[in-house]
């Protein structure tokens, strides 16, 4: 399947598993089961004979040669995730889940996430200063767009009936931090087949709010993010200077629009 990018070719073979720019290969990493142990809801679905199984394909920097100068100049990348739909023993498939360091007055680096295909619930969460956490479920659908607001840890859910794609812009040069999330044996709430959530009791005093995809102001709904991005850099600076990520009147917007 072609994905909705116009300055380049994206191609997932659906067969191979592979990504495709402009016809060349793109490099990937995988997350398998084995790797996901400590964030299981059922620890003893994992077993020897199902530990090597590819539960999610990480394509990094996909397209980034294209258009180099715009993404590196910036320090922004521009990812591509593919999640299979699986049953974790009773679990819906998910990413590990990270946070992301400070970048700068107290605030956490945002993301921009993007669905290809596909059927998502997007888990954030923030530790409040009182030691209570926050806890969001955002749905978004094919075409919808979802912030990683700053200081969210967050995890992206397959709920659909096959794989989720999804495509991510984020600054390139910090690590995330997954440690937080697998000494708390995974996030705040697991979501389980047939629509049961379970509070994970490591987490005390969870508050959850159930929300679908707000509505990006600053972006053209029809075009890509990386197409978008091209077109308007200067509307991802929140991506390096979250102070500049406004949430007001029920929708994101930016605070200004000049590197």
């Amino acid at each position: 399947m072609e994905l909705n990018t116009n300055a380049v070719k994206l191609t997932f073979d659906e067969q191979s598993k592979k990504l495709f720019s402009d016809g060349q290969e793109v490099p990937f990493s995988v997350r398998k089961l084995s790797e996901m142990k400590k964030v299981l809801f059922n620890r003893e679905f994992l077993t020897d004979n199902n530990k090597d199984i590819i539960l999610y394909r990480m394509f990094r920097n996909a397209g980034v040669d294209k258009n180099p100068s715009i993404f590196r100049a910036h320090n922004i990348r521009y990812d591509v995730t593919v999640i299979e739909n699986y049953n974790l023993g009773g679990e819906f498939n998910k990413t590990l889940g990270h946070y992301h360091p400070i970048a700068d007055k107290g605030l956490g680096y945002p993301e921009l996430y993007e669905v290809i295909s596909g059927d998502v619930v997007y888990l954030l969460q923030k530790k409040n200063d009182d030691g209570s956490y926050d806890a969001r479920l955002v749905h978004a659908k094919s075409g919808q767009k979802v912030i990683m607001p700053p200081n969210y840890g967050h995890i992206s859910i397959n709920v659909g009936d096959g794989p989720l794609i999804e495509a991510n812009l984020v600054n390139s040069t910090f690590q995330s931090e997954y440690k937080p999330i697998e000494d708390m044996a995974g996030g705040a709430l697991y979501l389980l087949e047939k629509g049961n959530i379970v509070v994970n009791s490591n987490y005390k005093d969870v508050s959850v709010k159930h929300e679908e995809a707000p509505k990006l102001d600053f972006l053209d709904p029809s075009k890509s993010i990386y197409d978008e991005y091209l077109m308007h850099p200067e509307h991802f600076i929140f991506l390096n200077k979250p102070e500049f990520l406004l949430w007001k009147h029920d929708a994101w917007d930016i605070e200004s629009q000049a590197f």
